[in-house]
């Protein structure tokens, strides 16, 4: 009769989470950084010849994945700080820009 298998050591542990989290955050700033460097060869182009249409919708375009990705990045930060807000069970906790980093050195 087969048995169960038991896993070591949990699949999702703290370390790896923080390693996805920096790999999902390292490519979304290669992401964005080679988005605003494409948005500069159709800013380029629109210079040089301002009819060009498609280039100005290419512009756009780029703006608008560069902004995805800063997006992206500061959702995945937001989720983290719920979480570390989450795991400090404290309800009275208010986030601001003013005790953030009392908040990070209190949850160390």
């Amino acid at each position: 009769m087969p048995t169960t298998y038991v896993l070591k050591k949990p699949v999702m542990d703290a370390n790896r989470i923080q390693k996805i989290a920096k790999k999902i955050l390292d490519e979304t700033a290669d992401d964005r950084s080679k988005a605003l460097e494409t948005y500069d060869f159709f800013r380029r182009r629109v210079e040089q010849n301002p009819d060009d249409g498609d280039s100005k919708r290419a512009m756009v375009e780029c703006l608008k994945l560069a902004q995805n990705s800063k997006g992206s990045t500061l959702k995945l930060v937001d989720l983290f700080v719920k979480m570390g807000l989450g795991d400090m069970k404290d309800p009275q906790v208010n986030l601001s820009f003013d005790n953030l980093t009392s908040l990070v050195e209190n949850n160390k």
